[in-house]
């Protein structure tokens, strides 16, 4: 019996899941590391309002230039798609809401005491 052919590009071949975890698993930490910091810096500038959100996003699309420049042009090799690299984590509870206090801490802490 000859042996069955392989389905070329068959994406369960392709893609090691436990390294897919650990890539999901360092990109969400970048983000949540890229949320604190930007919540620090746009704390100690001063930014109000529905800006500090706008600068929050900001940041998340730096860190997927950063992770793209950093090596990941390919990011086929490394995630399932590009909408992975961009959107992972964005809009994730932990992210959103570490930006958001880290930014007003900062803010009391420079602004208001």
């Amino acid at each position: 019996m000859a042996p069955k052919k392989q389905q070329k590009g068959k994406l369960d071949d392709l893609i090691n899941p436990f390294a897919l975890k650990n890539n999901y698993q360092a990109l969400g930490f970048l983000r949540n590391f890229v949320a604190v910091i930007s919540g620090i810096v746009i704390g100690i500038c001063g930014v109000v309002g529905w800006h500090g959100f706008i600068y929050h996003f900001v940041s998340q699309l730096a860190c997927v230039a950063a992770m793209v420049l950093k090596g990941c042009t390919k990011p086929a090799n490394y995630f399932v798609s590009w909408n992975n690299l961009l959107f992972y984590g964005v809009f994730s509870s932990t992210t959103l809401l570490s930006y958001i206090l880290f930014w007003m801490i900062f803010y009391n802490l420079c602004h208001v005491f």
